[in-house]
């Protein structure tokens, strides 16, 4: 996830000049649960020269993260 971020602000911060980008992260849930919480993260970002990354990424702490929702840890 780090590393599609780090190329978002690199191409708004200079390494592309003039680049305008529009990122999108969506979360998508495996049930309607009151303590759910996201197993896939899709991240993308379009920028107006041709930038286009994209990363779908598995949620790695999703149990462990519900299991603390469930306690009222989190």
């Amino acid at each position: 996830m780090r590393d599609l971020e780090l190329q978002i602000r690199d191409a708004v911060l200079g390494d592309r000049p003039g680049e305008i980008v529009q990122y999108s992260v969506y979360l998508e849930y495996t049930d309607d649960e009151k303590i759910s919480v996201p197993k896939w993260i899709t991240m993308e970002a379009d920028g107006n020269r041709g930038f286009h990354p994209t990363a779908d990424l598995e949620n790695p702490d999703r149990a462990a993260q519900q299991i603390r929702r469930r306690d009222g840890i989190e």
